[in-house]
């Protein structure tokens, strides 16, 4: 028989989990928020002989989402990813104080106060976050961003495939928390001191092809596809299904940019390949 596919969705309150969900429900998957976990074998029985269900998604909470993991794992009709949403704490605070909604380890009175239930929380995620198979920050995520995310790793037909992203960003709002490898490309000459390029980003092509013109640019490119040529061969091989890779600059405008939109159409040559400019202007 066809294997079942199911998603368990959990990490951090505050992170995204019930517009998560509404994605998955928007790609067709039979939502469940909440399941009794002490019932997943039986659920899970229930699966094997029903042909109602073929993708499932999962919303579990970080206390119960390792026994649900240990459940799901170990049954052979089903494939089984866990996806675990995170956001930085300054922002999962930020969340709360404005919907006014209260932490769950606070209604069970586990925690005294917001600060002390997101470190609490942050302590229990720690273990989990490792058995995931895809982490997303939220932080700087914005909703039309985090349904491109999850196309991306769910896309139909696709599921074989490895997928490779490319994401620009600027060091100075932060490295993307998602990502699997760092490109940090500052070294180059910054367009960013030319007046005529200053406003504009890597998209246009006045400062892509200024960048792309440095005899850095030039010698790093020629290294750093040979190193990932390897690499994500290597990976690939591997059985990894997706890889984040991070280009950083200072503001995440120019350099960045124009070396995210290279890589990502050398490496389409070859993979299946998506890019997103987290921290430019257009």
């Amino acid at each position: 028989m066809n294997k079942i596919e199911i998603v368990v969705v959990t990490g951090m309150s505050g992170a995204g989990k019930t517009q998560t969900m509404a994605i998955f429900e928007n790609m067709e998957y039979q939502c469940i928020d909440n399941y009794p976990v002490a019932l997943l074998k039986e659920f899970g029985e229930l699966l094997r002989t029903s042909s109602t269900y073929t993708k499932v998604a999962m919303a579990v909470s970080l206390s119960d989402a390792i026994f649900a993991i240990r459940i799901l794992s170990n049954l052979d009709w089903i494939d089984l990813t866990v996806v675990f949403l995170d956001a930085e704490n300054e922002t999962l605070l930020s969340r709360y104080k404005q919907t006014r909604r209260s932490h769950p380890l606070m209604i069970s009175n586990r925690s005294s106060s917001l600060l002390e239930a997101i470190d609490d929380e942050r302590n229990m995620a720690e273990p989990i976050s490792k058995l995931a198979n895809i982490v997303i920050d939220t932080t700087l995520l914005k909703p039309a961003k985090l349904q491109d995310k999850l196309e991306i790793y769910f896309h139909k037909g696709n599921q074989e495939t490895f997928r490779i992203s490319f994401v620009s960003f600027g060091y100075k709002h932060g490295v993307p928390r998602d990502a699997d490898l760092l490109l940090d490309v500052r070294f180059l000459p910054n367009p960013f001191y030319i007046e005529e390029l200053r406003n504009k980003t890597g998209n246009d092509k006045e400062v892509y092809d200024y960048v792309m013109q440095q005899p850095e640019t030039i010698e790093f490119i020629e290294k750093t596809t040979v190193y990932y040529d390897y690499l994500l061969k290597k990976y690939e091989e591997e059985g990894k299904m997706q890889m984040i890779i991070g280009v950083g600059c200072t503001g995440g405008q120019h350099r960045s940019v124009t070396l995210a939109n290279y890589l990502a159409e050398y490496y389409s040559q070859y993979y299946q390949v998506y890019k997103w400019h987290r921290d430019a202007h257009h």
